[in-house]
């Protein structure tokens, strides 16, 4: 385990964390969100309130979220086999569920959530089931040790043991792991609502790596806080809080402000002169290489090769950087020299090596196309701090197809003045197509009048 320094910024709507290489470089960000804001892996109490029988989903409500959940998940809570959404839920059941997912690159989708809740802390892992399992990595005394404390707990839940479990006492893990189990065994509620969340402070704490770098947070109070929680709960992280002492704030000093900044740029440039651009669809994401300035003092070919090679590492650091995940398609420049291809391929491989989330490729097509698949594990960068923009309609267009409208308008039988109602920019382009202005008013003997409004529509009006 490389020991990177992490650095921590509390802030209003949760924590947000970055690792910093040896170099001072922000190599990765991760979030913990206040869970009225983003509730991904909170419990709660939920509602079905409605089905759609074509798509086999129920619909929740969570409680102030609404939830959707699939067939495939509603079986798991069946008792017998079924075939439809309907035979496993009920209109108005309550339900505990966990929310998995949050909708990525769209606006207004419910959060997917499972019967089966799953919590993952520092040490332990609790879900559905009645076992007690460890990792390999375990050694048969830390085991020993464990078991016993342990097994009140998986007689109603299956325990998984994770390896930082040997970092510290079995006091400690045997905590973790009554905290979750009674969070899974909660009262149920009479109205939708949350069950349990870690606080930001304690989910981030939760998801510290294993250095033995130190970790520096900013602000005393939260500090404190901090050094407090891992006392209890997290002892192995206890020595390495440490308050931050930079003026400007953490994020500020370590360049993650900046880092953040350049990832959600429209261009993300390359030292060579070249640069990248990332853009998030509903179905991928589309990464674009481009040559910008590399020609400048180099030939085609190697400007090529150079360009390609640190965008592979540009890539591989942003898909980590900003936690992308799905399917993600990369556009290499063409290059034909001899092992051209080959040494692009290596470079990507060394550079994906140390992203701790898996990723896959299909190596590079004829095309110049690489295709990569990463897992999702929550919304990514761009997806937290940017609404997808809609389309803008060409004003010119749109000035022409009003024409279009009114002239038909102002051919019917009806009596009155012709009405062109359009937005600002619509009426500036209709003053330049005053030559198609005039037409209109002659194909159609009316009087007329262009109005401002806030959409565009065309009508009579009567005197």
């Amino acid at each position: 385990m490389t020991d990177f320094l992490t650095v921590i910024e509390p802030r209003f709507g949760g924590w947000r964390a970055a690792e910093i290489d040896d170099e001072g470089f922000p190599v990765s960000l991760q979030f913990f969100d206040d869970p009225q804001y983003h509730p991904v892996d909170a419990l709660f109490d939920a509602r079905v309130t409605a089905f759609d029988a074509a798509s086999d989903l129920a619909f929740l409500d969570l409680g102030g979220f609404d939830g959707v959940m699939n067939l495939q998940r509603a079986k798991q809570i069946a008792d017998k086999r079924v075939d439809r959404i309907q035979d496993c839920l009920q209109i108005g059941q309550m339900i505990r569920v966990q929310v998995i997912a949050e909708p990525a690159a769209a606006e207004g989708k419910a959060l997917s959530v499972t019967p089966r809740p799953r919590l993952a802390g520092r040490y332990v892992t609790l879900e559905h089931g009645a076992r007690l399992n460890f990792s390999k990595d375990l050694k048969p005394h830390v085991i020993g040790t464990l078991k016993s404390g342990l097994e009140a707990v998986s007689a109603h839940h299956a325990v998984i043991v994770r390896t930082r479990a040997s970092l510290v006492g079995a006091e400690a893990v045997v905590r973790e792991a009554e905290t979750f189990a009674q969070a899974l065994a909660a009262p149920a509620k009479s109205a939708p609502g949350l069950v349990y969340a870690p606080s930001p402070a304690t989910a981030c704490l939760m998801a510290m790596n294993t250095s033995s770098a130190d970790i520096l947070i900013d602000g005393v109070e939260e500090t404190l806080a901090a050094q407090k929680i891992a006392r209890t709960s997290y002892p192995d992280l206890a020595d390495r809080i440490k308050a931050g002492k930079e003026t400007e704030g953490l994020f500020e000093f370590y360049g993650v402000t900046e880092a953040i900044d350049e990832a959600l740029s429209d261009r993300i440039e390359l030292p060579c002169g070249g640069w990248i651009s990332i853009t998030p669809t509903p179905a991928l994401t589309v990464v674009d290489v481009n040559m910008g300035g590399a020609l400048k003092g180099r030939s085609a070919a190697e400007a090529k090769i150079t360009v390609n090679l640190e965008a592979a590492m540009a890539i591989a650091y942003h898909l980590r950087f900003q936690d992308i995940g799905g399917l993600i398609v990369a556009d290499f420049i063409d290059m034909s020299g001899k092992g051209a291809a080959a040494e692009l391929m290596a470079t990507l491989d060394d550079a994906l090596r140390d992203d701790p989330v898996p990723v896959r490729h299909s190596g590079i097509s004829n095309f110049g196309l690489v295709e990569f698949t990463r897992k999702r594990k929550g919304i990514s960068l761009r997806d937290r701090m940017q609404r997808a923009r809609k389309p803008v309609v060409n004003p010119r267009e749109e000035a022409l197809t009003l024409l279009d409208r009114a002239l038909r308008v102002g051919r019917s039988g009806q009596p009155g003045t012709l009405i062109l109602q359009a937005p600002d920019a619509v009426i500036s382009e209709l003053a330049r197509l005053d030559t198609y202005v005039e037409a209109l008013k002659t194909k159609t003997s009316r009087q007329l009048e262009i109005q401002a409004g806030q959409g565009s529509d065309v009508y009579l009006k009567t005197n």
